[in-house]
């Protein structure tokens, strides 16, 4: 048997054996929500420990907390959790409503927080009633743009010889409507993410907030060159809303530099309907992504219209 049969046949049982692993996994986890779904028991739990700081794993970006709860049959137990307040740090003494299976105890999830809203008389940034219908027409257009100019490649060798004028006209033609469609996309969903950051920042508002940690990651990742490894520091920011409330979880940004310090005083931008969502820095920084991705559609713009004048002049 050959080096090559033998690694297939190795990576073949190891790809089987990781799905039956998961397959299994999933199945445990759904017969356990089915299980819970069917004969739960729903009941007030309290918040009887949380910890100080949010746990420094992929995916993790809240404190985890302890809610006690009983059974119908006066049992009490309790269950540390990674997630349900969202961001917001819990007290202890909160109260929440929790389902958990009797004979599993373990086998819990809170069904009502009444701590997750927003602040009193917040203002929710509203999108558009034509947003929708702007975005189909973008849509359409892009499509017609991108089919015409594959139309315009397939066409030219089948009309013109390789060495005629016209073939290279129709060529750099087709090219053009590629990157005009490209520039529509981009520029499109770039204009529309700058609408939506617009409304979020007239109704955003600021405070100060403290970095309470930073960690370092390794991400993993493959391209032609093979593996690679890369080292990203992300940190945790906390600030105290108007109403008391506190939110403490991982900044949505993650950077590639070493450059944040625990204690360092920095401004947030937050929505106050939703304040668990919030932006490291001034308002304007709402606007960067959006305003970056409208050049860099408006760049494709810039390189199909050299293209269009290229094939006027040929």
């Amino acid at each position: 048997m050959s080096v090559a049969v033998v690694v297939v046949v190795a990576l073949g049982a190891a790809f089987a054996l990781f799905g039956t692993l998961f397959t299994v996994l999933g199945l445990r986890a759904r017969r356990r929500r089915q299980r819970r779904a069917e004969h739960g028991v729903r009941t007030r739990a309290t918040v009887t420990a949380v910890e100080p700081a949010i746990p420094e794993t992929r995916g993790a970006f809240e404190q985890p907390f302890v809610l006690a709860y009983a059974d119908p049959a006066g049992r009490d137990y309790e269950h540390r959790f990674t997630g349900g307040f969202g961001g917001i740090v819990p007290a202890e003494g909160w109260r929440v409503e929790v389902l958990f299976d009797p004979e599993d105890p373990a086998n819990v999830e809170i069904t009502d927080n009444p701590y997750l809203h927003g602040v009193a008389g917040a203002e929710k940034a509203e999108r558009s009633p034509l947003r929708r219908r702007l975005i189909r027409a973008l849509a359409a257009v892009t499509a017609v743009l991108l089919a015409w100019g594959l139309i315009m490649f397939a066409l030219a060798p089948t009309l013109y010889g390789p060495y005629d004028p016209a073939y290279t006209r129709y060529f750099l033609l087709g090219s053009a409507l590629v990157f005009f469609a490209a520039a529509a996309a981009i520029a499109g969903a770039g204009a529309d993410f700058l609408a939506t950051a617009v409304g979020r920042r007239r109704v955003s508002t600021t405070a100060e907030g403290v970095i309470t940690q930073t960690w370092t990651e390794i991400r993993r990742s493959s391209d032609d060159d093979g593996p690679s490894t890369t080292r990203v520091h992300p940190y945790a920011v906390r600030f105290t809303l108007p109403d008391g409330r506190r939110v403490h979880r991982r900044a949505p940004d993650t950077p590639g530099f070493d450059r944040n310090r625990p204690g360092q005083r920095v401004e947030i931008t937050y929505q106050p309907a939703d304040p668990t969502g919030f932006t490291v820095g001034g308002p304007g920084r709402l606007l960067l992504a959006p305003v970056l991705t409208l050049l860099f559609g408006l760049v494709f713009a810039a390189v199909a219209t050299v293209l269009v004048v290229i094939a006027a002049v040929t």
